[in-house]
C-alpha cells in the first residue's frame, strides 16, 4: 500500500508519497480501505507542528489523517463479521495511532457508522469530524425559523454548515 507519510513539520510540500506496510487490526478493530480521508483546519496545524487544542503533533516521521471513510476489508478478533465489506465513515481518535492517509487503515469497530447507499465517501467523510461538531453546536444554539443568525466565518467548514442550517432550519 502507499501512504502520505511527513518526517518535518512544515508546509504541505513535506508530504511525501510512498510505500507503507499494511496494517494489521487487532482485536475490535477492522481495516479500512481507504475512499476518502478528511483534510481539516487541525490537520494543517498539526502538520506545521503547532498544537491547537487538547492534541498535540505526531512525533514525525508520522502519516497525517484523522477521518476516513471506505470499506471494511479485513476484521480483528472480537468483531462482529457483518462488518466485512460495508462501506464506513470514521474518526480515528485523538491521536495519531492510525493514520488516514494512506490506502488502508485500521480503526475501533465502536468508531465505525455505516454509511447509506448513495452517500459519496467525500461527503461523509466531511460530516464525521465537523458536521458532528456543528450539530453539537445547532442543537445547544436551537435557531429557530424566526431567528436572525449572524455567521462571522461562512466560509470554512463549521460556517458553511451553520449557514445551511440557518436557512433550512430542521423541524
Amino acid at each position: 500500500m502507499h501512504a502520505i507519510r511527513q518526517y518535518a513539520f512544515g508546509p504541505a510540500e513535506n508530504l511525501l508519497y510512498e510505500k507503507a506496510e499494511d496494517p494489521h487490526p487487532g482485536p475490535g478493530q477492522v481495516r479500512i480501505a481507504v475512499a476518502a480521508a478528511g483534510v481539516h483546519m487541525v490537520d494543517t496545524l498539526l502538520r506545521q507542528g503547532i498544537q491547537r487544542g487538547p492534541m498535540p503533533p505526531p512525533e514525525p516521521p508520522a502519516t497525517p489523517g484523522r477521518e476516513v471513510a471506505g470499506t471494511v476489508e479485513a476484521l480483528g478478533d472480537g468483531v462482529d463479521d457483518t462488518w466485512l465489506g460495508r462501506r464506513v465513515v470514521a474518526h480515528l481518535g485523538a491521536t495519531p495511532a492510525h493514520p488516514g492517509y494512506a490506502e488502508l487503515t485500521v480503526a475501533d469497530a465502536s468508531s465505525l457508522h455505516p454509511l447509506p447507499d448513495g452517500l459519496p465517501a467525500d461527503q461523509a467523510v466531511a460530516m464525521i469530524g465537523t458536521g458532528r461538531t456543528a450539530l453539537g453546536i445547532v442543537e445547544v444554539a436551537a435557531p429557530t425559523a424566526e431567528d436572525v443568525v449572524l455567521v462571522t466565518a461562512a466560509a470554512g467548514g463549521l460556517g458553511t454548515l451553520f449557514v445551511q442550517e440557518a436557512r433550512h432550519p430542521a423541524p
